[in-house]
């Protein structure tokens, strides 16, 4: 919930009053913004959904000097007092130098966009940047800048509720845009990095988040990764949403303490490059997770790579990209789509673990179920005239291997070798073909000789019934959530 706070200078951070406002901003943007549309395509392949319109048109309000002797302001629409600047008027402000004792309160209706040029910024009361009222707020990185932000392990508490004021080194009660072509290096000490009670989006710029409280990055309503270079060290989860999660472009790294990318409700990844690692889930949806494109490599150790509860066939839908999940032990795996099954309609898919879930034989792409196998064994796939359509070399092992790549023919003939020895030969002649492994979510043994699952609704390989990007597959029960089928509001 979006909060209007009054703010005394006479203490630092605290507020003296609050009301509640509504969590809907207005679709209009103001005629003589110069904007530019980010995110786009929607999970049907129909619609737009959250769209990004960017500000660029921008009134410069001033600069900002931190330094040991205080802040000095150059220009308008700010005020500073005991180590708070509070910024009341809408613009863009420019901030430099260095301050081990600061915080940056925004407190408007308007747009406000913060210029970080060379900052170094620590704050002992909370936040560094706190957004208590604005109506989005802009984060830019400077061209070749490198800017750094602390928060404090304790953080000051509101005189009227008791609660602690903020939820991050950044912190907003309303829409968080972080672009720009620098650098921003965010240690987090009490709770998240970057933290929106509403949308959080990510344009441009190398986001480094060391985050010893809670989670990376964190929004109430969408997490929207359009681009930059992000990579996160998480005591908890890397990135979560409390509602929905989407990737774009650019790319998210890191490792965490508890799951990766955590959504509560679907997360939809349409491109981009995410590596990631965490102890429990790598990628988490409540209700539905696509694969649509880019690149996606996922390991857990105690946790499912790829983990959807919405308990629906195809409540994980993979149309395309390259994806290696790679699981926890029994009874974790690469794939879970809790008591349902997957669906895999193109792309190169590698799921290892002990268990998985099975792959639904409504999938359009052909996925080969291989048996048992050792870390750092190549498996490799060659058709009968020898020629290689896959290999891969898992760090871990495992009983059951998820494969489906294209090219694999309906009555043709292959073999599957385990570091260059032949180990089982399969022939295609279902949408999923068991080639020492079982398909039922249950692993299974390896080993020599012919295999080749039941003849049944046999989908296609490369080029046979492939689904547009985004299309739902055959039979699909789950629908995504209706505020994806409506365009974001202009920011």
């Amino acid at each position: 919930m979006k909060k209007r706070i009054v703010l005394s200078i006479l203490a630092i951070m605290m507020v003296a009053a609050v009301t509640a406002c509504g969590n809907n901003k207005t679709s209009s943007k103001s005629t003589t913004d110069t904007t530019t549309a980010t995110a786009a395509a929607s999970s049907d392949g129909t619609e737009t959904y959250n769209v990004l319109t960017v500000k660029t048109d921008w009134e410069e309000k001033g600069t900002i000097t931190f330094s040991d002797l205080g802040i000095d302001i150059s220009g308008s629409g700010a005020t500073a007092e005991d180590g708070v600047c509070t910024i009341t008027e809408g613009g863009s402000y420019t901030l430099k130098g260095t301050s081990e004792d600061c915080s940056i309160v925004i407190n408007t209706e308007e747009n406000v966009k913060l210029i970080l040029n060379d900052v170094t910024l620590t704050s002992t009361t909370g936040p560094v940047i706190y957004g208590s009222q604005v109506k989005n707020l802009y984060i830019e990185l400077a061209e070749g800048t490198t800017n750094n932000l602390t928060d404090s392990d304790t953080y000051a508490t509101d005189s009227t509720t008791g609660e602690e004021i903020g939820k991050g080194v950044i912190s907003c009660e309303d829409d968080v845009v972080i672009l720009g072509e620098g650098t921003l290096n965010i240690t987090a000490n009490h709770k998240h990095g970057i933290a929106s009670d509403d949308k959080l989006y990510v344009e441009s710029g190398i986001i480094n988040i060391t985050s010893n409280g809670t989670d990376g990055m964190h929004a109430n309503d969408l997490v929207c990764i359009d681009g930059g270079n992000i990579n996160i060290t998480a005591a908890s989860d890397l990135i979560e949403s409390e509602d929905i999660f989407v990737v774009t472009g650019g790319e998210i790294t890191g490792s965490s303490e508890d799951e990766g990318i955590e959504s509560k409700n679907a997360v939809y990844i349409n491109g981009g490059t995410i590596d990631i690692k965490a102890e429990d889930d790598g990628i988490n949806a409540a209700t539905y997770l696509e694969i649509n494109d880019g690149s996606v490599t996922v390991s857990t150790n105690r946790g499912d790579a790829l983990d959807c509860n919405g308990n629906s066939e195809g409540c994980i839908t993979i149309n395309g990209g390259t994806v290696y999940a790679l699981g926890g032990q029994a009874p974790e795996g690469g794939i879970d789509a809790d008591n349902s099954s997957a669906v895999i309609n193109g792309g190169t898919v590698v799921a290892v673990g002990d268990v998985n879930s099975p792959i639904s034989d409504t999938s359009k792409q052909t996925t080969v179920v291989y048996g048992s196998f050792s870390a750092n064994e190549k498996i490799e796939i060659k058709d009968s005239d020898g020629n290689s359509l896959f290999a891969y070399t898992p760090e871990v092992s495992g009983n059951t291997m998820i494969i489906s790549v294209a090219g694999l023919e309906n009555g043709s003939s292959y073999t599957v070798y385990a570091n260059d020895e032949e180990s089982i030969s399969f022939t295609v002649d279902s949408v999923v073909v068991e080639a020492g492994g079982s398909a039922n979510g249950m692993g299974g043994m390896g080993g020599r000789g012919q295999g080749g699952g039941p003849g049944q609704n046999f989908g296609g390989g490369q080029g046979d019934g492939q689904m547009e990007r985004g299309q739902r597959p055959e039979g699909f029960e789950g629908e995504p959530p209706e505020d994806l089928k409506q365009e974001a509001p202009s920011l």
